[in-house]
């Protein structure tokens, strides 16, 4: 997995690298933005994640999401906001992330 410094290198990296598409969470499906189709559990991984932390006091940190969608052959970018304040990971993230370090222990 890559390291970057900022988010902006992080998505410009991604882009280079092939994660064109864009995805939005709701529950605990993702909406491909650029097909306006959602996309179930079973059909995404998680590929990578990066973390930045928030340069303010109790606003949220941002996490972008390397996604692949298998079943559609497309790569994007899913954008979360955490807050250890506020929010709480979603579940089917949390079930991703464990997959994926699953997968890399193996």
């Amino acid at each position: 997995m890559e390291i970057y410094l900022s988010k902006e290198a992080t998505i410009a990296g991604m882009h280079e690298r092939g994660y064109s598409s864009d995805f939005q969470l709701f529950g605990n499906d993702l909406l491909w933005i650029q097909e306006k189709k959602f996309i179930r559990p079973g059909e995404f991984t998680i590929m990578e994640y990066h973390r930045f932390p928030s340069q303010l006091k109790k606003a949220p940190d941002i996490i972008i999401f390397g996604v692949v969608a298998h079943h559609y052959g497309v790569k994007g970018i899913l954008l979360n906001h955490y807050s250890s304040y506020t929010l709480k990971t979603p579940p089917v993230i949390v079930k991703k992330l464990n997959e994926m370090n699953a997968a890399l222990a193996i």
